[in-house]
């Protein structure tokens, strides 16, 4: 039988593919393996999808090839989501090859037969004879299991065989027969490699390897127990969502709950419900450093039953991890956005914490939304979803607000700990003793008072580097990156300027393009310089800073969490990967060095990401038995996203928000779609960006939409590619799809190869 097969090849296609049986092979390939094929004058990777439907009559002349090789025996997915990403495919607009090349863990390309090799552990069992004696003789007798090798078959082993052959024993467990690693007895005893080696020559002992997995972990995680009793309002939590795993149904819920209230433990006991009931649970984060801190908590739970993906990991550790989930070893799976792929059989829960941060969002690619995808993900498969945060996102919120969701809500923390008191400082009119340092002496008398105590302090502030800007003290000029139209930040313990969206790096000491002056200052405010300052101010304190900047070894980082759990550091200072989830019981002091400045940005969600960010920073006070108090910085004191995040108020927000969001249709009251433009030649984006634009004007669908530009991005220039963007703006997530397609089906003729248009859909940011 000739097999024909549909393979969604890892190329911008806008279908997939049809191929025929590799030559010489006689048994089909598994829908869900990894192939090798013929595209074009080369070849690429593809994924079988399954079997391909008739041919049509029409189309008989066409000639199918064949799969030029099978690269994978085995399902590197299940094929029971295939229809998952058949659907990614078709609302991102994104060819189905490379959204199955974003959702695996280590993609072969199409220079490599396998990118990831599988770790193997060679072991030594005992040979035909050596079975036989060790049920006869017992595993002690050495020496008579020699003699009795000598008469019966001849072998004579020396003095040292003899040895290696007692050591080869002792390690054996008393009565078994399991293989032991060969690294371990040349570990304990050295030169033991060359006595085995004879030994497996007379067929005593015999070698096999096995399949090990590396141990994401390393070293244990730390411990923490489960409650001896749950709050009145965990209980009334769990009492709602625990009947929904138990139907076996779709159910989305919110679990609006304030910081420190306990979410972590319904998560938990949610998970231990659906393991109860023979399921599976896909539990998703934002951020690597949310991740870090709940492996603890799962592991504790979990033990081997846990997997985590996140691009923390290692290669090899990833894909052991995405094995053991495929394997049906791993029943729960935490990690960051791309978890949402996880091959999960048999969901019975899906949780995704933090649910309103932009960091879910893909922002290159495929660019999906995780916690979007994770909706999605339980409505296919039937199982209800909790969406968790101490400030849940508008549109989550509003679809509560229209019965979408069930709404969930913990008010209290855990052991009844009040809020912390927040006090707002004006940076406009407050009058500073050290007008050279960016703190207020009302944060540093705050600082200066929780040392003495002895307890520990956080420090916020949303950029890393010393100095966001390097400025021209004559002629006002701004140090740019050559590559992309922002500002250098500079790096004063690397001594570099830095370039956060390139890489590009420059020296320091640099004069002014502009006017050739060597008078170049650091403007504006980072992390590396609020850690200079605290330590100029309080030497004798222990400091620590955690950004993208100290974090790029995962070992460091969680070297850094584990210190501040144990004391050992006074003041943690960092960016927004400090602000969220992070649970400190002795830190009573936060400070929020600049809260303002996400304001200004050019994006409709500017406030939202303000209160936010500032309602989870004053979380990460007085979670423990003493009281916190938080103090923040502002030049807008009065700005509602300011104000309300200082009384803990988010309803008060969301109705403020609602209010100014509506008049302008922006979401929830509308979907939107960026599409988006770059290339080299900022003259041909302008153009087509213009064409795309008329296009859409010209057609009558559009009539129901608003169409806003286009126009340059905010950040118009990025890796030497001029960008622009066009905004479509609708009630109607159908006919804005229907709009993207028409205009796909014409892209050839309305952008230059040398252009590349791409749709952001649900767009997150409009830089």
């Amino acid at each position: 039988m000739e097999f024909v097969y549909e393979v969604a090849v890892d190329a911008p296609l806008a279908a997939p593919l049809t191929y025929s049986q590799p030559v010489g092979r006689i048994e089909p390939i598994p829908a869900g393996c990894c192939v090798r094929v013929p595209l074009g004058n080369r070849r690429a990777i593809g994924y079988v999808l399954g079997l391909a439907p008739p041919v049509n009559p029409d189309a008989a002349a066409f000639v199918i090839k064949p799969i030029a090789e099978a690269l994978t025996s085995a399902p590197v997915f299940p094929p029971g989501l295939i229809p998952f990403y058949r659907w990614i495919a078709r609302y991102y607009h994104h060819p189905l090859g490379e959204v199955l090349r974003t959702a695996l863990p280590l993609s072969p390309t199409s220079r490599s037969t396998r990118q990831v090799k599988a770790k193997m552990q060679e072991t030594l069992a005992p040979g035909r004879a050596l079975a036989l004696l060790l049920q006869a003789q017992g595993m002690n007798d050495v020496t008579g299991i020699a003699a009795a090798l000598e008469k019966n078959a001849g072998i004579v082993l020396k003095k040292a065989e003899l040895k290696t052959l007692g050591i080869f024993l002792a390690l054996h467990c008393q009565g078994s027969s399991q293989p032991v690693p060969r690294t371990l007895i040349n570990h304990q005893y050295a030169g033991a490699g060359p006595r085995l080696n004879r030994l497996l020559e007379l067929d005593v002992l015999r070698s096999a390897s096995e399949r090990v997995y590396r141990d994401p972990f390393r070293e244990a995680p730390a411990f923490f127990p489960a409650p001896e009793q749950l709050t009145v309002e965990q209980e009334q939590v769990l009492a709602r969502l625990l009947p929904a795993v138990d139907a076996a149904a779709f159910a989305p819920f919110l679990l609006f709950g304030v910081t420190g209230c306990g979410k972590t433990e319904v998560y938990l006991r949610a998970v231990r419900h659906a393991l109860e009931a023979g399921k599976t649970a896909l539990v998703l984060v934002p951020e690597i450093a949310l991740a870090a801190q709940l492996e603890a908590h799962f592991h504790s739970r979990f033990g081997s039953q846990l997997a985590v993906l996140h691009s923390g990991l290692g290669d090899g550790e990833r894909f052991d991890q995405w094995q053991t989930v495929l394997s049906g070893t791993a029943k729960v799976v935490l990690g960051a956005r791309s978890a949402v792929f996880a091959p999960l059989e048999n969901l019975g829960i899906v949780i995704v914490d933090e649910e309103h941060e932009p960091a879910y969002k893909q922002e290159d690619g495929l660019r999906y939304n995780g916690r979007d995808l994770a909706v999605l993900r339980a409505q296919m498969f039937g199982c209800p979803v909790l969406l968790g945060s101490a400030t849940p996102s508008v549109v989550s919120f509003y679809h509560c607000r229209e019965k979408k969701y069930t709404l969930l809500t913990m008010r209290k923390r855990v052991a009844e700990q009040p809020l912390p008191t927040v006090e707002i400082v004006d940076l406009a009119s407050v009058k500073k003793s050290r007008p050279d340092l960016v703190f207020s002496d009302r944060l540093i008398s705050a600082l200066a008072e929780t040392l003495e105590q002895n307890k520990q302090s956080l420090l916020f502030v949303n950029r890393r580097g010393f100095s966001s800007s390097m400025l021209c003290r004559d002629c006002g000029a701004i140090l740019q990156c050559k590559h992309c139209q922002v500002s250098l930040t500079l790096h004063r313990g690397q001594r570099v300027l830095l370039c956060h969206y390139c890489g590009y790096t420059q020296h320091p000491d640099t004069i002014c393009p502009t006017c050739g002056s060597t008078r170049m200052a650091g403007m504006g405010i980072g992390s590396e310089r609020i850690e200079e300052e605290v330590r100029q101010l309080f030497p004798e304190a222990r400091v620590a800073r955690l950004d993208s900047d100290t974090t790029g070894n995962r070992k460091h980082y969680l070297a850094t969490l584990k210190a501040v759990r144990l004391r050992q550091i006074d003041i943690l200072i960092g960016t927004q990967m400090i602000a969220k989830g992070l649970h400190f019981p002795h830190i009573t002091l936060v400070g929020v060095v600049w809260a303002d400045a996400g304001l200004a940005m050019p994006d409709y969600k500017a406030a939202e990401r303000t209160f936010s960010l500032l309602a989870q920073v004053t979380g990460r006070a007085g979670r423990g038995t003493d009281p916190g108090r938080v103090i923040v910085q502002t030049y807008q004191p009065h700005h509602y996203s300011v104000r309300l995040s200082q009384r803990h108020d988010y309803e008060a927000f969301f109705e403020q928000e609602i209010a100014a969001r509506g008049p302008l249709g922006y979401p929830p009251f509308s979907r939107l779609v960026n599409i988006r433009f770059s290339g080299l030649q900022e003259k041909q984006v302008a153009q087509a960006a213009t064409q795309v634009a008329e296009f859409l004007r010209s057609r009558s669908q559009t009539a129901h939409l608003e169409i806003l530009g286009p126009s340059p991005s905010p950040l118009v220039k990025i890796k030497d590619r001029t960008r622009w963007q066009l905004l479509l703006k609708g009630r109607s997530s159908a006919l804005l799809h229907e709009v993207c397609e028409a205009l796909a089906a014409e892209k050839k003729t309305l952008c230059p190869r040398s252009v590349t248009m791409s749709f952001d859909v649900d767009p997150e940011n409009m830089m």
